[in-house]
């Protein structure tokens, strides 16, 4: 019997973890078997992380849409759409109006759960008296700012609008509801 070199045993074995690390996610069962070999992955061959998947889904800033009411003051929920479709969780942590009803000042958790897209951002702002002159507490365009606090681009910038509507497509009633934005900035080390 001939005895086998020590390079030939090597190079046996670097072929067969390479054809195993190429295979493995097929038959892993993952829902796309592709992912094993996508680019992006700090080491060429392997699976690319969530958080690696994550970024290559989306390089610049983002812009989701949502729909969202009141469940149980100060609660909301809702759904999201655009760039990222998912649930969306919130809380009313201050709601102050002005002596004139002119002015709501607002400070707001928004949660949007959206698989490896999802986050927790912390935004304040408010609403004003509409164009027609009614009261802000009537129908008034909100803009708010904030910051990811924690999940997917923890530390980016995100900037909120929103109308105050009635009868919004997907709303469970007649309530009044809310439609808007959230654009997201990419985090500084993106």
């Amino acid at each position: 019997m001939k005895p086998i070199s020590a390079q030939t045993l090597f190079a046996s074995c670097v072929f067969a973890v390479v054809l195993v690390l190429q295979v493995a996610p097929s038959l892993a069962g993952a829902p796309d078997a592709r992912l094993g070999l996508m680019q992006g992955s700090k080491f060429p061959g392997l699976p690319v992380s969530s958080t690696e998947t994550a970024r290559n889904t989306h390089h610049g800033p983002v812009d989701l849409t949502f729909t969202k009411w009141i469940t149980t003051f100060p609660l909301m929920e809702g759904f999201t759409g655009g760039d990222v479709h998912g649930r969306f969780l919130g809380e009313v942590l201050q709601r102050q109006v002005s002596r004139d009803l002119r002015v709501i000042r607002l400070e707001a958790v928004y949660e949007v759960q959206a698989g490896d897209h999802s986050f927790t951002a912390l935004i304040r702002g408010g609403t004003g008296e509409t164009k027609s002159g009614e009261p802000a507490s009537v129908n008034g365009a909100a803009v708010l700012d904030g910051v990811i606090l924690t999940g997917w681009r923890t530390g980016a910038r995100v900037h909120v609008t929103f109308q105050t509507l009635t009868n919004c497509p997907g709303a469970p009633d007649a309530r009044t509801c809310f439609q808007g934005a959230i654009h997201v900035e990419k985090t500084p080390e993106e």
